[in-house]
């Protein structure tokens, strides 16, 4: 069994340290595009290993754009921007695909660009994927349901998951049609009724059986579909108040009472002492997201930044050299993913990659948390 990885009070980052992981994992991104072409990188177990790769991205395709819009909105270098454009626009082909996860597709690959550089073919593609994702609501089901494409497998048109919460709400709510807004409310009313649990815990997902729907886990069993849940609940919660509001507070609270004092195991409830940091990011930003909406703003915070911190002092942060003029490199292999049938284990991921880079642009007053 590893060691606990204490989460630190008062250990927060400097600018120079945000700014120097900042442009490691920028380095980083340079390499995971020689390494993947034209394709989508998904996952690597190591740090010289290769990239499992994706022509059409799946759920995680946007988030490759994402990297890059962001580091364009940061150097303003023209050629980011037009690589983030150009990733961006093969995403198209998951417009028709059957899967709730189109919102995390083009919120992230598509809605960023038109938010943070207001580029015009993002622009088009984000309203194009809005009206796709909304012509996906069940009325039976009172949910835009996760599909079964991307992993969704034929239970999938009866089920709603945590995981694609946010960049739901996010990506209908973009759109100035109050249509796609009331859809949006609807899902996260139907959400919250069936997956939340005792105690700001969630479940990860929840099927509807002809009458009602029915969860299949122990509500906060798997730490980053909590996170999930927690991020979603900061997007409701600044779109509609209550009963948002109160709920993505107990859902941080939850996880700040249960989590304390360690990065959190994948699966808090088994034996295996595997951790998922990317959770811990993710958390991180519900929470800076939460909190200008709380009394109590200064406290999640930091608490917040200090779980930052945590991660990137963690061995699941390293800092490689390359035998190159170019710097150091930031690799974050602190990602719990099942990478086969019945295996889950640590990798580097794009989501990841960007979650953690979004989470120090915020910290630096570089984004906006809600972006995320």
């Amino acid at each position: 069994m590893t060691s606990p990885v204490l989460i630190v009070e008062d250990r927060l980052l400097s600018t120079d340290e945000i700014v120097n992981t900042l442009e490691q994992m920028f380095r980083r991104m340079e390499m995971m595009d020689v390494l993947c072409g034209q394709n989508f990188p998904l996952y690597s177990s190591g740090e010289n290993s290769d990239w499992s790769v994706s022509p059409g991205g799946s759920w995680m395709g946007g988030f490759w754009a994402a990297c890059w819009w962001l580091r364009a909105k940061m150097t303003g270098s023209a050629g980011d921007r037009q690589k983030a454009g150009e990733i961006s626009q093969r995403l198209f082909r998951k417009l028709t695909a059957d899967s709730g996860y189109r919102s995390l597709i083009f919120w992230y690959g598509a809605a960023l660009g038109e938010i943070w550089l207001q580029n015009a073919p993002a622009r088009e593609l984000t309203h194009s994927s809005i009206a796709a994702l909304a012509h996906s609501f069940d009325p039976r089901l009172n949910c835009i349901p996760l599909g079964t494409a991307m992993g969704g497998l034929a239970t999938g048109s009866c089920a709603i998951s945590v995981d694609n919460f946010a960049s739901l709400i996010q990506l209908l709510c973009f759109s100035r049609e109050k249509q796609y807004h009331r859809i949006a409310q609807c899902h996260a009313e139907t959400l919250l009724a069936a997956c939340r649990g005792d105690k700001g815990a969630f479940h990860a997902e929840a099927s509807f059986d002809g009458h009602e729907f029915q969860v299949k886990d122990r509500a906060g069993v798997w730490s980053r579909g909590q996170a999930w849940a927690m991020l979603g609940l900061s997007r409701a919660a600044a779109q509609w108040g209550e009963p948002y509001l109160s709920q993505a507070r107990a859902a941080c609270t939850y996880w700040r009472d249960v989590h304390k004092g360690n990065l959190p195991r994948n699966r808090p409830d088994q034996t295996e002492d595997v951790k998922d940091p990317s959770a811990v990011v993710i958390a991180s930003l519900a929470m800076l997201s939460l909190a200008r909406l709380l009394p109590d703003e200064t406290s999640w915070c930091k608490y917040a930044h200090q779980q930052i911190s945590t991660v990137l002092h963690s061995p699941y942060f390293t800092v490689i050299d390359p035998d190159s003029a170019s710097g150091s490199i930031g690799l974050f292999q602190g990602c719990c993913y099942r990478t086969r049938q019945n295996r889950e284990e640590m990798v580097e991921s794009v989501w990841g990659n960007f979650f953690l880079v979004a989470a120090l642009a915020v910290l630096a007053g570089l984004i906006d948390p809600y972006d995320c």
